[in-house]
């Protein structure tokens, strides 16, 4: 009798730490689109090529609270973005515009009301390399592309 109630014990100890090891951030990821809600890739770097990249963060357990998306770079807090999370899974995302001069790491932090960051991701924000014909010849300079209605 004493071993059941020990083992009884241990597995609710156990169910108890996994339920709260779920809380809080499940993924946070950079990614170049989302779509149905879900990322559609995930990257470490980005090129200037792109000047556009989100931040996606999977929530758990957090019903009630808010969380904040802080983008920085070079130390200086670039933007903040705010989220309600209204379920106990709640899927968020925001997106930074990016110049082609604002390059090196970017980091951004999952922080809650206390000022706890719960999750952080960073990136490298690099030059594209330069495109190169086949024939090694210089490239000549296009005309920029006008749009008209």
């Amino acid at each position: 009798m004493k071993i059941s109630r020990i083992i009884f014990a241990v597995t609710l100890l156990v169910c108890a730490f996994s339920a709260s090891a779920e809380d809080g951030v499940a993924r946070a990821i950079f990614t170049t689109g989302i779509e149905s809600k879900e990322p559609v890739d995930e990257l470490g770097q980005l090129t200037t090529d792109h000047s556009r990249i989100y931040f996606f963060t999977e929530i758990r357990g957090m019903e009630g609270h808010t969380v904040v998306h802080r983008w920085e770079q070079g130390g200086e807090v670039r933007a903040e973005v705010s989220f309600a999370v209204a379920g106990n899974r709640w899927r968020v995302w925001s997106s930074k515009n990016l110049h082609s001069s604002w390059l090196g790491e970017w980091t951004v932090s999952v922080v809650d009301e206390g000022g706890n960051v719960l999750a952080q991701e960073s990136f490298a924000y690099v030059p594209a390399e330069p495109v190169v014909p086949e024939d090694g010849a210089p490239m000549a300079p296009t005309a920029p592309e006008i749009e008209s209605q």
